[in-house]
This record gives C-alpha cells, structure tokens and sequence, in this order.
C-alpha cells in the first residue's frame, strides 16, 4: 500500500514536471512564432522597391526579382493594348516629388521621354533636375523596335542587362537572382520548345510582334507587303478583305495582336477566322514564360478544332 501511494506520489510528482515543460514548451513555441512573424514582417519590409518604365522590362524584372522585389511600372497596357501612362504617374506632381533615393530602370533614352522621366533633348531629366541618382538606363538605344523585345533571341540580353541592374542594388541577393535568370532562360526555351507543336502550321501575320513570336515556334510566316500593309494601317482597308480571303482559302491562320492600330485590329476581330494574340498581364501571378506557352497551346486547340483542309478531307 505504502509502495503504491509512493508510486502515486511520484507519478503527480512527474505529471506536474511535464505540466511545467508544457508551458515552458508552449511559451517557447510562441516566442520562435512571434520571431518568425517579425522575420516575415522585415522581410517583406526590405523588399528592393524600383520603377521601371516599360512593361516588358516590369515583366523581366519582376520574374528575376521574385519574392525579393516590389517593381512599380510607370507606363502599362490599357484594356485596348496601347501603352499609356500607368495612373501613378498620370499626375504631374508624382515626378516632382519622387524620392532621391528612388530606384529606376529604363530601357533606353526615347524610353524615359516616353515615360515622363526626361524631356526631348535629355537636358532636363530625372537624374539632372531632381537628383535622383538610381537611374539605370539599359540601352542608350534600343537596337531594334521596342514592340519585339519579346523575341526570343532578345529577351534574354535584356534580363542579363536587368540581372546586373539588380545585384547592383542588393548584392547580397546576387545568388538568388542569378537563380532567377537561369530559370527565366531555361522556361522560356521551354515554352518555345512547346510551340513546336505549331511547327510547318502557315499563319499571316499583320505585326512582326506576334510573327517573331510564331516564327520561333516553327510556324510558316506570311505577311502582307509593307506599302500595302502601311496603307491598311493608316486607315486606307481597299483590298484587305479579298486578302484575307485569299488566306483563309488556302486555309492560313490569321493573328491580330495589339500592336497595330485599333481600326485595323477592330476590323480584323470581327471575323471569326482571326486569332487574338493578347499582351500578359502585369500583375504579380503572371510569369512571361508560362503567358507564352498558354498562346501557342490557345492557338493550337484553335487550330485542330477547324474542320480539315480540304486536300486531307478527300483522302477521307
């Protein structure tokens, strides 16, 4: 009886022991939870904050920059695919008083005109008249039309340009980032990869946006001739439906995208023979690369839903 009421005893002995490293535990437990809040708070805090002024280069920046990075793009695509001020910097007191501490990339000089940051003969911008000294111009010249930054054989010198940009500003992430591009580079050789499937499929193409683009994935790439094609984008459509007519016999896809001018983009999405290739989005769930490869598999599906052509349909 003893030996149980002893056994007793030091079994509340131990339980009120263990009650005791519960709390000690528990306490312990909230502490490291309220310490990895405040990690995540900081962190999100130390965000490298930056403009930029293009929304290709926000999409590069922003697939580089990952988690590590907060990009505010200063000119965006409205609903009908122009470019256009972002709202931010539809106000003529926003430059005035931004930050000197700000951070900026554009892609080239013509670029910061555009964008509000300099005016035509660069005398007075940005960096001269407010002292904002993170200015980082990519280009002084953009070598090609800024419309096909997107060329598969161009991005990827824009990133590494943007790359350095980058560990410049937050050297201590140079690792990451670096990670960043590489995954960038070797998603968007997928996504082209998985345009192959495209591949002999002839299309017309009535901007080189979309043409650089399909050209990449194998397509067969007709354009209308430049004087024909300038006098259809200034309005003047004589002889553009027998064209497109022409194409759609020969069973040849059509792509409207939204870099030609909107009469000319309004009249070719009236017609049911037409693709739209769209411009991604800039919000932070699109990735450029995954936006690429969803276009060439829209395209696809588009294309094995029409009926056959006519020479496979009499072998039937």
């Amino acid at each position: 009886m003893a030996a149980n009421m002893s056994n007793n005893k030091s079994l509340s002995g131990f339980a009120r022991i263990g009650e005791g490293v519960f709390v000690i535990i528990f306490c312990v437990e909230i502490l490291i939870l309220g310490n990895n809040c405040a990690f995540a708070q900081a962190a999100n805090s130390a965000k490298l904050e930056f403009y930029v002024t293009n929304p290709w280069i926000y999409l590069i920046s922003s697939f580089i920059g990952g988690v590590e990075v907060e990009v505010i793009p200063l000119q965006v695509w409205n609903s009908n695919g122009d470019l256009v001020r972002a709202e931010i910097n539809r106000n003529r007191n926003f430059l005035q008083n931004l930050d000197q501490e700000a951070r900026v990339i554009a892609l080239d000089e013509q670029d910061m005109i555009d964008s509000g940051l300099a005016n035509n003969n660069l005398a007075n911008n940005l960096a001269n008249e407010r002292n904002v000294r993170n200015v980082r111009i990519l280009y002084s010249k953009f070598p090609i039309e800024i419309n096909n930054i997107s060329d598969p054989s161009i991005i990827p010198f824009v990133a590494q340009r943007v790359l350095v940009v980058l560990s410049e500003w937050d050297a201590a992430n140079y690792p990451y980032y670096q990670r960043r591009l590489a995954e960038f580079q070797a998603r968007l050789s997928s996504s082209i990869l998985a345009g192959q499937i495209l591949k002999g499929v002839s299309i017309c193409a009535m901007s080189s946006t979309s043409g650089i683009l399909l050209q990449a994935a194998g397509c067969k790439v007709e354009r209308p001739e430049p004087e024909i094609l300038e006098q259809w984008r200034r309005g003047k459509l004589s002889g553009l439906r027998e064209y497109l007519d022409e194409k759609k016999s020969r069973d040849v896809i059509i792509i409207a995208d939204d870099d030609m001018p909107r009469n000319l983009k309004k009249y070719l999405l009236a017609r049911s023979d037409v693709f739209y290739w769209q411009r991604p989005q800039l919000d932070d769930k699109t990735d450029y690369p995954s936006f690429l490869h969803e276009q060439y598999i829209s395209l696809w599906q588009r294309i094995i839903k029409k009926p056959l052509p006519r020479s496979q349909r009499s072998k039937k």
